[in-house]
């Protein structure tokens, strides 16, 4: 159980690195000699980001121990009951929220030299400080935190791969220690529901995440931990990620949300475990919605249904400007349309909807995801702000809030 004890040791050690917890000659003169590395995921913390931060960390701390690691789920810790698939996994293998370090358990200072590794995302404000990135998602070069990182960052961004878990799989496989079934466990569920279990269908698995699977199947079985058939495991977290059943509808939509950011917007992006065209029929759905995007002109929707059945999957795109820029709407729904790498193929629904003045589409290559379309949507917004140029105010902000309708 060396991995759990790491995780319920990871707080005292992050504490050390407080300014008002090493006021020790002793200690301050071990800190001379050591650094600190934090390990975090992106801002989403869905199962493949919250895996591999915690693993990654892990095996760090284990094959460098005159260094520190502490890994950190990037949300607020207040924020985690959202996660369900997340704390689903880690419940079953003996990990409890109080062993586990949030955003805003960060110091807003530290003492000596600390560096960030950036798992599953490559974009951060800590750029300056990023040691390593482990990424597979396609890279944002033009980003302006993108170009603060330092030319030693060591970047393995593979966006061919279906899960970022498979990378620090490789990592785990490089050397003959540490060894922990707990991590292999993890690693193997995680990359399971992100390629969709390798569905020929969804299309999200690649050569390199199933010889990872089947390499930590192996060690699995050595080691005498008992196996969960695959598919029987892709449906389990499957059903726990769609379980919103304690969840409000506005804790739904932040449930597995990011934020595109421009010089002049930030439009969120929310990953639902629904389609959006059977959201906005569910009561209060309007009143979320408002609640969701009530400080942004655009918001956008992605939704996924996994059968239970079969395991087929339907994706849809909903987009809604809560400001009534229907110009800007369309903009990025024509960009979307029209977008060919890869081509997303978005069609109308066979039954329109006009909820809230938004734009509903039903997507047909379902290996497309939302590292594919969040590109998309940004060069739009981007493109639309050059077009109307820096004086059209009115356009993106207000003096005062619009009227929504909200009591």
């Amino acid at each position: 159980m060396r991995f759990v004890r790491f995780l319920t040791q990871a707080r005292t050690t992050l504490s050390r690195y407080l300014a008002e917890g090493s006021s020790t000659v002793a200690w301050q003169q071990q800190l001379e000699l050591r650094k600190l590395h934090v390990v975090i995921g992106n801002e989403s913390c869905d199962l493949d980001s919250a895996i591999s931060a915690l693993t990654l960390a892990f095996i760090y701390a284990e094959r460098h121990q005159e260094h520190d690691y502490v890994p950190v789920l990037n949300i607020p810790r207040r924020d985690y009951l959202l996660k369900t698939e997340v704390g689903h996994m880690l419940t079953k293998c003996g990990i409890a929220e109080a062993m586990l370090l949030f955003r805003d358990d960060l110091p807003k200072q530290f003492t000596g030299d600390v560096s960030v590794l950036l798992v599953d995302h490559h974009v951060s404000e800590l750029a300056p400080q990023v040691l390593e990135i482990l990424d597979h998602r396609p890279i944002d070069a033009a980003n302006p935190q993108y170009l603060l990182l330092p030319e030693s960052c060591v970047r393995s961004i593979e966006p061919g791969v279906g899960s970022c878990a498979t990378l620090v799989g490789q990592r785990y496989f490089a050397a003959e220690q540490p060894r922990s079934p707990v991590v292999a466990e993890l690693l193997r569920a995680t990359i399971v529901l992100d390629t969709v279990n390798f569905s020929a269908t969804a299309k999200r698995g690649s050569p390199a995440d199933l010889g990872m699977v089947e390499q930590l199947e192996r060690e699995l079985c050595e080691s005498q931990t008992e196996l969960v058939e695959r598919t029987e495991l892709f449906n389990e977290l499957v059903a726990a990620r769609a379980d919103i059943s304690k969840l409000t509808l506005s804790e739904v939509l932040r449930k597995d949300m990011k934020l595109i950011q421009t010089e002049r917007q930030k439009v969120p992006v929310a990953g639902m475990p629904v389609l959006i065209r059977d959201f906005i029929e569910l009561s209060g759905a309007e009143q979320a919605v408002r609640e969701f995007g009530i400080d942004s002109n655009l918001l956008v929707m992605l939704g996924m249904y996994v059968s239970p059945v079969d395991g087929a999957v339907q994706r849809d795109v909903g987009l809604i400007s809560l400001a009534g820029q229907s110009q800007l709407l369309e903009c990025v729904r024509l960009a979307l349309v029209g977008c060919q790498e890869p081509p997303l193929d978005l069609r109308a629904h066979a039954v329109g909807s006009r909820f809230m003045g938004g734009c509903y589409l039903r997507q047909h290559n379902l290996r497309a995801t939302r590292k594919h379309i969040q590109p998309v949507i940004k060069r739009a917004l981007m493109d639309w702000e050059e077009l109307h140029g820096f004086g059209c105010n009115e356009v993106y902000f207000f003096k005062e809030k619009p009227k929504l309708g909200l009591s």
